[in-house]
């Protein structure tokens, strides 16, 4: 979810809530997680023309635990709730600094921080410049699942529909049934260090960690213009794609209508 040179995006399956399957780092890919946990896999930035200017600014990237879950949640109230396009479009976070919206706290929280699948960048001096929260695509409903019925937040309960929608779509030929799909569902970078190709690396480390883990394609439901143009940098296929303009109320009125060049949300796929 972006706005201007912003890097926040809902990049999210609609399946979030449901149970999640952990899935433990074993092997091989339990060498890459304890690199990434030491070594940080350190990153000098040089021309990343994929995701903005040039940056001689060191930081690492790291996976999630459940430890970090208040760092990254205090992260994400600051850069993530207000930025994304579909929250700033219904006015979901209230005027105020230390207004949230606890929902969106809870679907953060499920998506999840122990599953060894999410990562955050932090910078040489500890502090977190973006998140990246990921997970198994589970399998789809033909009904609106019941944590949707059961939403009391009627604004928030707006995007869960429209996420829901998206997913129902792109999983309805079934083409993804036998698949095993991780999903990008949420990121987010620190303003001060957007175009500097931080949403780039963290992408590029979930698909390593998509291999490592067997996974068979890597989906983002993205929201923001500038996320979706990242993910057809990066040799994503754009398999889905919905207006805001053609998502309407019962009066046929558009429920989203975010700032341009915010104008449709594009689900992206990529063979692993």
């Amino acid at each position: 979810m972006i706005l201007l040179t912003h890097t926040s995006q809902y990049a999210v399956g609609c399946n979030t809530l449901r149970g999640q399957s952990t899935h433990a780092v074993r092997g091989s890919s339990g060498e890459f997680t304890r690199k990434l946990r030491t070594s940080g896999l350190f990153i000098r930035q040089l021309a990343d023309l994929a995701d903005g200017s040039n940056s001689d600014m060191d930081y690492h990237i790291e996976i999630i635990n459940k430890d970090d879950k208040l760092r990254v949640l205090k992260f994400l109230r600051r850069y993530f709730f207000r930025d994304e396009p579909l929250n700033q479009s219904i006015q979901l976070i209230p005027e105020g600094e230390d207004s949230t919206c606890m929902e969106l706290e809870d679907y953060c929280s499920h998506a999840t921080f122990e599953n060894n699948l999410s990562l955050m960048a932090v910078s040489a001096s500890g502090a977190i410049i973006g998140v990246q929260l990921n997970g198994k695509m589970e399998p789809s409903s033909n009904e609106e699942p019941e944590y949707i019925r059961l939403c009391k937040n009627t604004k928030f309960k707006k995007i869960l529909r429209l996420l829901y929608h998206i997913d129902k779509n792109v999983n309805k030929g079934g083409q993804y049934r036998d698949s095993n799909v991780l999903e990008i569902r949420i990121l987010s970078v620190d303003t001060n260090w957007r175009g500097k190709g931080v949403a780039k690396n963290l992408i590029e480390k979930t698909i390593e960690i998509a291999k490592q883990q067997g996974f068979h394609y890597v989906r983002a439901d993205c929201t923001s213009a500038f996320s979706g143009k990242l993910c057809a940098r990066l040799g994503f296929d754009a398999i889905y794609e919905l207006n805001y303009n053609d998502y309407v109320d019962e009066e046929g009125k558009p429920i989203f209508s975010p700032v341009s060049p915010h104008t449709a949300a594009i689900t992206y796929i990529k063979k692993v």
